[in-house]
C-alpha cells in the first residue's frame, strides 16, 4: 500500500537509504520515489559545471532501471532548472519541447524536476519525475522533493569530494623511496602519521634497522624543541606502531642526540667506537645493546619538522655512504610531510589518458622528460614532439629539454620567442596553427622544420599558475580536428609541469640543504660533505683547512640590529670569496665562523699566506647604509694528514687553533699537540669552577685601603679566592679571564656580591664597623645584565647591610664597552649611596666626554704605572697627569700596588692620598682582617 501522507515517505525513503551502500544510493533514491509518487519514469543526473551536459545517475522506468546515456541539455526542459525553486509542466510537455526525443521516446505527459544542490548552495545535478499521464502529484510532493534533492545534492557533493580526495591522495603517495638495491617503488601514506610509520617501516623493513622512530616538534616554545615520539616501528615489539621496553629506554637515553640534531640541522650518529660527549650516555646506550644509533633532523623550507631517529642492534659499520643515503630518505620524508600539510593536488589526471602518461618507465630527471616527449609524439601520431622552458634569465628565450623528429631525438637548442607560435602559447595558454606552421617557426631551427603544417601547443604552469614552459606537437600535414589531440596534450602538459615543479623544488631542498641562505656559500652540512669526500678519496693529496671567527662581531648586532649584521656577514663573504683562488672552497659554517679549505696548499708557510690575504681583505671598513663596521679575523689551521685523517680531527684541531689565536690576540695560529692539552685543562678548569659556583664554594679575601697621610683604614677591597680539591690554590688570573670566556663571570660576580654583603652583616652582628666602603669588582658583562642592581640591592636588603657600605669598581675598558648603559646603571646606584670607582685607569681608551658624564668618585690608578713610577719618567708623567685630571673633575684618587715608602712618599707629594699595597697590607681572610683593622 502507498504512503498518503509526507511523514509516512520520507520514514520509507530514510529506510531504504540508510541500509545501502553509497554505490545504490541514487537507484535506491529513482525507485523508491517512482513507488512512493506512482509516477512512470524518475531520473537521477548530474550537470557538469557548464550546464551543458547531463550525465544519468540512475533511470528508473515503468519498473526497471534502464541505460541512459549522457545528453545536452539545450532545448530540453533540464535546461529551465535553477538552484534554488523547481520546474514542472503537470500535462502536455512535450509540446513545449518538441525538440528533446527522450519525452517522445517515454511518452511523457506530465514533468517535475528539482535541482541537487551541495552545502553551498551550487547545483550539482537534477532529479526528474515523468508520467505517461498528466501529473497528478499530493500536495506535499513538492516539500519532498526539495528535501530528497537536498539530500541527494549532499550526497553527490560527498561522492565527488572523496574522488577529488583520493586523486590528490595518490599523486602525494610517492614521496618516499625505497633505500636499498636502487628500489625505485613510492610508499603510500594517507595522511602524515601514515607517512612516518611506513618511513619507519622501510628503515627496519628494508634498511635492516633494529628500531626507528620519529620525534615531532613543539612548535609553541620560544624555542623549538623535540616532542614526543611521533611514529615508531620495532623488530622487538609486539606490535606496529610500539617500541619494546629496551627500545624505549634506547630513545630516552639518546634525546641529547635529538636535540644535538635539532640544534644544529644535521646528522648525530652514535657507534661504539664514537661518543655522544655524555660518558654515562655512551656507557648505557652500549649496556643496552646498542652498535649504532643515527639521528636525522627533517628539515624542509628551513623549517624543523622533526628528528628521525635509527637503532643497530647488529655489528655493522655505519659509513658515510649510508648516512647519505639515510639523509636523503630523511629530505623525502621531510618534502613529504610539507606536501602533506601546505600542498594540495596539482593536477587532475583523467583515468583513460593517465594510463597514457604513466607508460613512461623513467622515474624523473631528463629522462623522464625525453621518454615522455618520445611518447606523446608515438601517442598522437606527430612528427614532431618537443618540450622546452623559459629561460631564467631572458624571458623572451627558450631553452629545448628534449625534442623528437620522426622517432628521432635531435640535438637541444634556444630559440627567441618573438613572431613565433609559442610566443602565442604564453599568452593564450594554447595555440593551433592548423596549416603553413613551418613558416613561422624559429629560425633557429635552420629550416629543418619547414615541411610541418599543423602546430600545437600547450603552456606549462607551475603551482602557482606562472608560464614556465612550453610542450608541443607538430604534424606534417594539415589537421583541423584538434581536439583530441589538445586534451591528451593537456595531460602530457601537466605530467610535464609536474615533473618540472618537482625538479625545481628538488633544487630548492638541496639549495636549502647545502647553501647558506644569508651569504649564498656552501653551509655546514655541503661542508661536512666535502670534507668528507676529501679525506676518504683513495688518492687524496695534502691540503690545509682554516677556521676562521669573526672578532667583536657580537657588537655589529648589538649596535646596529641582526638585518645589518647579516649584511656584513654578506660582504665579509664576498671579500674573502675574492681573496681566495677559484680552486679554493669556501663555507660558512654558522654565525660569524666561515672554513676554508685550501686544496692546494700543502704546507704551513702557503696556508699562513693565504690567512693573511684573508685577514688582510677586512682591513677596509665595511659600510652598510649609515653603518660602519670594522672587523678583524682569528684564524685556526690545521693540515692534512699531519694533524688528523678525519673530519672531526681536522677541524676540531683547526677549532683549538683558532682559540689560541684569539686567546694571545693573534691572527693566525697553527695546530700544535699541546694545544690539544691545554684546551683540554682549560675546559677541566671550567668544569670545576662551574661546579665550585654551584655550590658556592669560592671565598672572600679583604686588603684593606689606607690614607698615607695617617695610615688609618678608609675602606677595603673584596678579592675573590678559589681553592679546589684537585685543582688546588687556583690564581684569580686565571680562574676569572676563564670566567669570563666561558659567560660564567655573571654567576662569578653575583657570588662575591652576596659574599661580600653576608660578611658585612657578620661584622655588624659581631659589634665591628668597616670605616669608608667595601669595594666589590663588576665585570663588564654585569653592566649588560639587567638584574645587577637588583642583584646588588636584594643582597644588602638581605644581609641587613645599607647601600652606601659597599662601592663597585669597575674597568675602565669595561665602561666603553657599553657607555650609554653603564652610565645609567652608575646612576641608579650613585642614588643609592653606593660609591663608584674606576679600576686600571690608564689601560683603556676611554673618553673624557664619557667620563664627565660616568657618575664615579674615584679613580685607581693602575698597579702597572705604580710599579715603575720611581725608575720611569713615562710612568711618572702618566701617574701625575692621573691624579691632575682627577682633581680637576673633583674626583680621588687611590694608587694600587704599594710595596715601599718611597712610592707612598712620591704619590703624597703629586696630591695622591689613598692607597693599598703589600707596604699596608695583604689580601686578608674575613678573621685576619677583622682581628688587624677592626678590632
Amino acid at each position: 500500500m502507498s504512503p498518503t501522507m509526507a511523514p509516512e515517505i520520507f520514514r520509507q525513503l530514510a529506510s531504504g537509504l540508510s541500509s545501502i551502500n553509497k554505490g545504490g544510493f541514487f537507484h535506491h533514491l529513482a525507485q523508491s520515489l517512482a513507488a512512493l509518487l506512482k509516477v512512470d519514469h524518475a531520473l537521477v543526473a548530474s550537470i557538469d559545471a557548464d550546464r551543458r551536459l547531463a550525465t544519468p545517475l540512475a533511470m528508473w522506468s515503468q519498473g526497471e532501471f534502464i541505460d541512459a546515456s549522457p545528453y545536452i541539455l539545450k532545448n530540453t526542459p533540464c535546461e529551465q532548472v535553477e538552484q534554488s525553486s523547481c520546474f514542472h509542466i503537470l500535462e502536455k510537455v512535450r509540446t513545449h519541447f518538441p525538440g528533446d526525443v527522450r519525452l517522445a521516446r517515454l511518452s511523457v505527459e506530465g514533468y517535475l524536476e528539482v535541482p541537487m544542490a551541495d552545502a553551498l548552495g551550487n547545483c550539482q545535478g537534477i532529479i526528474v519525475l515523468m508520467h505517461s499521464r498528466p501529473l497528478a502529484l499530493p500536495r506535499y510532493a513538492n516539500e519532498v522533493m526539495q528535501i530528497v534533492a537536498s539530500l541527494a545534492g549532499l550526497e553527490l557533493s560527498r561522492q565527488l569530494i572523496g574522488e577529488q580526495a583520493n586523486e590528490r591522495i595518490a599523486n602525494k603517495q610517492r614521496a618516499l623511496r625505497l633505500l636499498s638495491r636502487g628500489n625505485d617503488a613510492r610508499l603510500h601514506a594517507s595522511d602524515e602519521t601514515a607517512l612516518l610509520h611506513a618511513a619507519c617501516r622501510v628503515a627496519v623493513e628494508v634498511g635492516g634497522y633494529t628500531a626507528a622512530w620519529v620525534s615531532q616538534i613543539e612548535p609553541y616554545v620560544e624555542k623549538e624543541s623535540v616532542g614526543a615520539v611521533q611514529a615508531c616501528v620495532d623488530v622487538e615489539g609486539d606490535a606496529l606502531g610500539w617500541l619494546s621496553p629496551k627500545q624505549l629506554l634506547i630513545a630516552g637515553y639518546s634525546r641529547e642526540m635529538v636535540s644535538q640534531a635539532l640544534e644544529r640541522q644535521t646528522p648525530v650518529i652514535f657507534t661504539r667506537q664514537s661518543s655522544t660527549g655524555s660518558p654515562g650516555i655512551d656507557d648505557t646506550l652500549s649496556a643496552l645493546g646498542v652498535n649504532g644509533l643515527i639521528v636525522l633532523p627533517l628539515i624542509y623550507r628551513g623549517q624543523s619538522l622533526g628528528v628521525f631517529s635509527f637503532y643497530q642492534a647488529d655489528d655493522l659499520a655505519i659509513t658515510s655512504r649510508e648516512v647519505r643515503l639515510l639523509s636523503e630518505l630523511a629530505d623525502d620524508i621531510a618534502f613529504g610531510i610539507d606536501s602533506l600539510r601546505h600542498r594540495k593536488a596539482e593536477h587532475r589526471i583523467q583515468h583513460a589518458v593517465t594510463q597514457v602518461a604513466t607508460a613512461v618507465s623513467a622515474q624523473h630527471g631528463q629522462a623522464f622528460l625525453t621518454q615522455l616527449t618520445d611518447h606523446m609524439a608515438n601517442a598522437l601520431a606527430a612528427e614532431v614532439g618537443f618540450i622546452s622552458t623559459l629561460d631564467e634569465h631572458n624571458p623572451n628565450i627558450a631553452n629545448v629539454l628534449s625534442i623528437f623528429v620522426n622517432g628521432q631525438r635531435q640535438p637541444t637548442f634556444s630559440y627567441h620567442l618573438a613572431g613565433v607560435p609559442c610566443q602565442d602559447v604564453l599568452t593564450k595558454r594554447e595555440c593551433v596553427v592548423h596549416e603553413g606552421a613551418g613558416l613561422c617557426l624559429p629560425v633557429e631551427s635552420d629550416g629543418a622544420l619547414d615541411w610541418v603544417n599543423t602546430y600545437v601547443g600547450r603552456r606549462l604552469d607551475d603551482a602557482k599558475g606562472n608560464p614556465i614552459g612550453i610542450i608541443g606537437v607538430m604534424f606534417k600535414t594539415p589537421l583541423f580536428d584538434t581536439q583530441i589531440v589538445r586534451t591528451v596534450l593537456q595531460i602530457f602538459a601537466a605530467r610535464a609541469a609536474g615533473e618540472l615543479g618537482r625538479q625545481k623544488d628538488e633544487a630548492r631542498i638541496r639549495q636549502l640543504a647545502f647553501c647558506d641562505a644569508g651569504t649564498q656559500l656552501p653551509n655546514r652540512a655541503d661542508f661536512m660533505q666535502h670534507l668528507e669526500e676529501r679525506v676518504t678519496d683513495v688518492a687524496a693529496i695534502p691540503f690545509a683547512l682554516l677556521l676562521l671567527d669573526l672578532n667583536h662581531f657580537k657588537e655589529i648586532n648589538d649596535t646596529a640590529g641582526h638585518d645589518i649584521g647579516d649584511l656584513v656577514l654578506k660582504e665579509v663573504a664576498r671579500r674573502f670569496r675574492d681573496a681566495l683562488p677559484r680552486s679554493d672552497y669556501l663555507a660558512r659554517l654558522g654565525g660569524d665562523e666561515f672554513v676554508v679549505v685550501c686544496q692546494e696548499t700543502r704546507d704551513e708557510g702557503s696556508a699562513l699566506l693565504t690567512a693573511e690575504r684573508l685577514w688582510t681583505s677586512l682591513n677596509k671598513p665595511i659600510v652598510i647604509e649609515q653603518h660602519s663596521a670594522e672587523l678583524s679575523v682569528s684564524v685556526g689551521v690545521s693540515l692534512y694528514p699531519a694533524h688528523g685523517l678525519t673530519v672531526h680531527a681536522l677541524l676540531k684541531h683547526a677549532d683549538i687553533a683558532m682559540y689560541q689565536a684569539k686567546r694571545h690576540k693573534l691572527v693566525t695560529r697553527t695546530f700544535e699537540p699541546w694545544m690539544g692539552q691545554a684546551v683540554a685543562e682549560q675546559l677541566h678548569i671550567a668544569k670545576r669552577l662551574a661546579i665550585a659556583l654551584a655550590n658556592r664554594s669560592l671565598y672572600l679575601h679583604f686588603q684593606p685601603q689606607v690614607d698615607m697621610r695617617t695610615g688609618e683604614l678608609i675602606g677595603a677591597e673584596a678579592l675573590c679566592r678559589w681553592w679546589d680539591e684537585e685543582l688546588g690554590e687556583v690564581s684569580p688570573g686565571q680562574f676569572i679571564p676563564l670566567a669570563e670566556e666561558r659567560g660564567m663571570i655573571v654567576a662569578l660576580g653575583t657570588c662575591v656580591i652576596d659574599e661580600a654583603c653576608r660578611q658585612l652583616g657578620d661584622w655588624q652582628c659581631q659589634g665591628l664597623v668597616l670605616k669608608g666602603q667595601l669595594a666589590i669588582n663588576i665585570a663588564a658583562d654585569q653592566f649588560d645584565d639587567n638584574d645587577l642592581v637588583s642583584t646588588l640591592l636584594t643582597s644588602c636588603r638581605l644581609n641587613g647591610v645599607a647601600p652606601e657600605a659597599l662601592s663597585v669598581e669597575i674597568t675602565e675598558s669595561g665602561i666603553m664597552t657599553h657607555p650609554e648603559d653603564a652610565i645609567a646603571t652608575t646612576e641608579i646606584l650613585r642614588s643609592h649611596g653606593m660609591g663608584l670607582s674606576i679600576d686600571d685607569f690608564g689601560t683603556g681608551y676611554s673618553s673624557l666626554a664619557y667620563l664627565k658624564r660616568f657618575s664615579a668618585d674615584k679613580i685607581k690608578i693602575d698597579i702597572s704605572f705604580i710599579r715603575d713610577m720611581l725608575t720611569s719618567d713615562n710612568d711618572r708623567t702618566i701617574v701625575a697627569t692621573i691624579i691632575a685630571m682627577a682633581n680637576t673633575l673633583g674626583l680621588q684618587t687611590i694608587a694600587e700596588g704599594i710595596e715601599c715608602k718611597a712610592q707612598s712618599e712620591a704619590l703624597l707629594a703629586m696630591g695622591c692620598t689613598q692607597a693599598q699595597g703589600y707596604y699596608y697590607d695583604r689580601p686578608l681572610t674575613a678573621e685576619q682582617f677583622a682581628q688587624r683593622w677592626l678590632m
